[in-house]
């Protein structure tokens, strides 16, 4: 009986080598570089996080940024068709097979590049984005730096390989978490497999997701990978459990298994270690008030505009502290919603968030009658 305990531990831990961290267990992964970060940019793990390395397809992961962009702004719909030019369909590497002369749904170009890694509906979307791959590359270049992306230059929106072109694992965790903040991304982020129609001649292309954790990674609903000789493999990968979510890159694996194992390692480490603690509620009712002049009332109620959770080491051993900056005095009339200050969030000593401060409704300017009653002591 204790050989066959022995026996049955033994292969449940080859099995599932990656399924789950002892609190506070130290961690290493096989990869040159990775990072695991939460939704705040908190680090909680990296290794050689600023080097600068190629990314291969987890270039797309500012593709889609850009083309998410575009639908918010207005500038695009997902029902609009756009027309596939003969430059699109030429390209390489993972594709949809798009037909150059034939129209096609965005929806379904970004379902293509988000489940397929399509390099072809990348194109066709800068394309019709921005009139050209050139000027569209100019833009991923310049949202980069819009975000704080200090090592990264993109030369194409593929990821097919290019000279000078490379970005970090801190950078790519920057520009997953701007990527997560479009819901419409989650629409088709956690789809295995899926179909694209043809027009042409009706053949049908099936499309399965290259981000293979989406089926054995609790909780898991993102990113995106890529891999070229010159880059290995990499992920940045994320997932949800409860109000918490991570984010997890790993750049340059030696192959595809490690890199999926290193993702999910970093990932799993992370929900083992930190708990998400509610720091501030979004609309809640601050204690703080200001000081108001010539209005009605005394003090002016201030509510949080947003609200913030904080990932911490569930050890109790981070330093949580939260600063208010505020005028001394406001003069009426002061509009509900106006912002009069703002809430800092540190982590030991680190800022994580910054909190808009707001009138909790309109607060107006005392005219002579309102004075009058007040001198009287009259009910307003």
């Amino acid at each position: 009986m204790k050989k066959f305990l022995c026996i049955l531990i033994a292969i449940t831990c080859f099995i599932f080598p990656i399924s789950a961290f002892a609190q506070n267990e130290e961690i290493s992964v096989l990869a040159p570089s990775g990072i695991l970060v939460d939704t705040s940019g908190r680090v909680l793990y990296e290794k050689n996080a600023d080097d600068k390395m190629p990314i291969a397809s987890v270039t797309k992961v500012m593709t889609l940024n850009l083309v998410f962009d575009a639908i918010e702004s207005g500038n695009l719909t997902l029902e609009e068709k756009t027309t596939i030019s003969q430059y699109a369909a030429s390209m390489g590497g993972s594709q949809a097979f798009i037909d150059a002369g034939y129209q096609y749904k965005i929806s379904d170009l970004i379902k293509s590049v988000i489940v397929a890694s399509a390099n072809d509906a990348s194109v066709a979307l800068a394309e019709r984005v921005s009139g050209s791959v050139e000027t569209f590359v100019a833009k991923m270049n310049a949202k980069a730096s819009e975000l704080g992306m200090t090592n990264t230059q993109f030369k194409n929106c593929t990821g097919l390989p290019a000279e000078n072109q490379y970005s970090t694992a801190r950078d790519v965790s920057i520009m997953s978490r701007e990527l997560l903040k479009h819901d419409d991304y989650f629409t088709w982020s956690s789809i295995w497999m899926d179909k694209l129609m043809h027009e042409k001649d009706g053949r049908v292309t099936e499309l399965v997701n290259t981000n293979k954790l989406i089926r054995s990674l609790s909780g898991c609903d993102g990113l995106k990978t890529g891999s070229t000789s010159e880059a290995g493999f990499c992920i940045t990968t994320t997932a949800k459990r409860g109000e918490q979510r991570l984010v997890s890159v790993v750049l340059g694996g030696e192959t595809s298994a490690s890199r999926f194992s290193d993702a999910a390692k970093l990932i799993n480490y992370g929900f083992a270690n930190f708990e998400s603690k509610q720091i501030v509620v979004s609309g809640q009712t601050q204690k703080e008030t200001v000081k108001l002049l010539k209005g009605c009332e005394n003090e002016v109620e201030l509510i949080a505009l947003s609200g913030v959770n904080a990932v911490v080491k569930n050890d109790g051993s981070d330093k949580v502290e939260v600063t208010v900056e505020l005028p001394e005095e406001v003069e009426a009339p002061i509009k509900s919603g106006e912002q009069i200050g703002i809430k800092r969030v540190f982590i030991n000593g680190v800022e994580i968030a910054q909190i808009p401060l707001a009138a909790s409704k309109d607060y107006r300017r005392a005219t002579f009658i309102d004075k009058l009653k007040g001198i009287l002591n009259i009910d307003k």
